[in-house]
């Protein structure tokens, strides 16, 4: 029956025939039809005339995602289980070039928080920053190279918030450091086991904060500037797999800091 159209009201014949010949069937008697006669009339009329009522259709209840806000900002919140499943599977991207942590936090960090986005979860980002007149810099052993470190001044990852009993606590989505979702403050103690009580600024952003300084926020809808991401971290998948694939990075973006040095001081 199409939605909203009144029900259909049953034809007598339908009903009088089949229970007129089940009746004569059973064998009663002329006074027993007359009686059933009578009634089956009274009851029909009272089916045709009862008041029509359309049919209801029932819309579909969509899954509402629980959001909370830290620091102002909305984040998706989620069990222990589903954030740890998650992150198993922005680590599984292959794209994603997580064991070449030397450089392309931002990167990484900008095109997990888009996946996430099209999933329909509502990540922050969270940089832990350093100021370098007072504290080293981050710390963490290299993934690649066994006995060498990766220093950083700052790293960036995204964040989604964990339930925890009555507490909603930031967890960290970074494959590149860490083996599964962790709290903000033991993905802080991973980057700082060299000097556990060095000072460190942890600042919570919108995911669409590119950099540590906050002066590029992006677009995830704006396919020019995803695009250029993805062909990073392409580039960076590549060098990964060569041996001196990091030192050459390396050696590329103090080439180019002196040259923009050069410039500044007007040679």
């Amino acid at each position: 029956m199409p939605a909203g159209s009144p029900a259909e009201k049953t034809p007598m014949g339908k009903i009088i025939l089949p229970l007129l010949l089940l009746f004569c069937q059973a064998g009663f008697a002329a006074d027993d039809l007359s009686s059933f006669a009578a009634n089956l009339d009274t009851t029909l009329r009272y089916l045709n005339n009862r008041e029509s009522v359309p049919c209801k259709t029932e819309k579909p209840t969509q899954a509402k995602v629980t959001t909370a806000t830290l620091q102002g900002d909305k984040a998706t919140v989620m069990s222990e289980a589903d954030a740890q499943k998650l992150f198993s599977e922005l680590k599984s991207q292959g794209d994603i070039p997580f064991e070449f942590s030397i450089a392309g936090c931002e990167e990484r960090a900008h095109e997990m928080s888009r996946l996430m986005l099209l999933k329909g979860i509502t990540p922050l980002k969270v940089f832990a920053s350093v100021n370098e007149d007072e504290s080293p810099r981050l710390r963490r052993p290299n993934p690649t190279k066994n006995g060498m470190t990766v220093d950083w001044k700052y790293h960036v990852a995204p964040v989604v918030l964990v339930k925890k009993g009555s507490e909603l606590v930031p967890y960290v989505m970074d494959p590149s450091l860490e083996k599964k979702a962790v709290p903000v403050s033991e993905w802080q103690a991973t980057m700082t086991r060299h000097n556990p009580k060095m000072k460190v600024n942890l600042k919570f952003t919108p995911a669409a904060t590119y950099n540590d300084a906050g002066t590029i926020r992006v677009n995830f809808k704006d396919n020019d500037f995803n695009k250029s991401v993805q062909g990073t971290l392409k580039e960076y998948k590549v060098r990964s797999k060569d041996v001196d694939g990091e030192d050459n990075l390396w050696f590329e973006l103090m080439r180019n800091e002196e040259r923009m040095m050069m410039i500044d001081e007007g040679y």
